[in-house]
């Protein structure tokens, strides 16, 4: 089962959020090295902490991504 927790928005100002995008880009960045070297674990705990960085991203009312590298992929990418 699933539970879904309600998305708040929250106030960020222009530089928190680059700061937000230049985390999300770290990650995605760190994520891809991992997979590269076939690191299972490390790529899902990736999985995870780009996925709390966009939803404080969309939580603060952000609607377009600031980064456009390797999500796709990762909305593809079955989690284990």
């Amino acid at each position: 089962m699933t539970a879904t927790l309600p998305i708040e928005t929250v106030s960020y100002d222009t530089d928190a959020l680059k700061e937000l995008a230049s985390i999300a880009r770290l990650i995605t960045y760190a994520r891809q090295s991992a997979k590269t070297l076939n690191a299972d674990f490390p790529v899902w705990c990736l999985d995870l902490a780009l996925g709390a960085v966009l939803q404080e991203m969309y939580s603060s009312g952000q609607q377009v991504p600031l980064l456009d590298d390797g999500l796709e992929e990762m909305h593809s990418t079955p989690r284990h």
